[in-house]
């Protein structure tokens, strides 16, 4: 038996239990300094015990670490959504991942105008009309008004894949944010001279998405429906996208839904 004075008595170990040394490097450091500041020092002052104390600490210290480790995952997360909200919003619009959508058009009237709308910075879309055949939208930043002008191509009896000449169309243009609606409100004035379609493949199975390709001109011009002004389009020629999964209005519904 061996006698080691503590404090103000005296403790009695046994030969057997005394303890093994450790081995000396950075992490017995750190759990040696971490045992002789907070769990086992046993000396007493003035009768209080540092033990009990420190103990005592140990939930406060516990939350702050707790709390400390929540608030830097927070801010984390939220400069990743932050970092995810500006790429999104510096996306450009895009008509055709392959990047051969684009758009020319020779415009006069109200509208004097030649566009030249590339892939890039462009909307097109697509979709198959309540009443048949297919309307194609075209969109794009108009620097003149600060809105975006919208180009719509009503093709009556146009079949999905089907390529096709000299097949009426209606067109409607739209200055959105100026209230201006111009359409020839039929399709006895403009004429595609030749329309195609080819499929464009989904993943993991063909859709019925078509990338089509058109030219054609109007002899007659696009009246505005709340004024006297018109629009003609001398000539024009496109390659946009068409879904034959989806529906939507036809340029009669859409003209209505425009009207104040």
């Amino acid at each position: 038996m061996l006698a080691v004075p503590v404090g103000t008595g005296t403790a009695r170990l046994r030969r057997n239990s005394l303890p093994e040394p450790l081995i000396e490097s950075k992490h017995t450091r750190m759990l040696q300094r971490f045992r002789d500041d907070v769990v086992f020092p046993l000396r007493h002052v003035g009768g209080s015990s540092h033990l009990a104390g420190r103990l005592r600490c140990l939930p406060a210290i516990t939350i702050c670490w707790l709390t400390l480790g929540m608030t830097c995952k927070v801010h984390a997360q939220a400069s990743d959504a932050e970092d995810d909200n500006a790429t999104n919003a510096a996306a450009p619009a895009i008509c055709l991942p392959d990047g051969r959508g684009y758009l020319n058009a020779r415009l006069s009237g109200a509208l004097q105008t030649e566009l030249v709308w590339g892939n890039e910075g462009m909307e097109c879309t697509g979709a198959v009309r309540p009443d048949g055949g297919l309307r194609i939208r075209f969109s794009h930043p108009d620097s003149a008004s600060g809105g975006r002008l919208v180009l719509l191509f009503g093709v009556a009896g146009l079949r999905e894949g089907q390529s096709a000449k000299a097949l009426p169309v209606n067109v409607t243009v739209i200055r959105e944010g100026q209230g201006e609606f111009y359409s020839t409100q039929g399709d006895n004035k403009c004429t595609l001279d030749e329309v195609a379609q080819e499929p464009i493949a989904g993943i993991p199975h063909r859709s019925r998405s078509y990338r089509i390709s058109a030219r054609g001109f109007c002899t007659g011009p696009a009246r505005e429906v709340n004024g006297d002004g018109v629009v003609l389009l001398s000539r024009f020629d496109y390659v946009g996208r068409v879904d034959f999964d989806t529906e939507e209005q036809t340029e009669e519904e859409v003209l209505a839904a425009s009207r104040p």
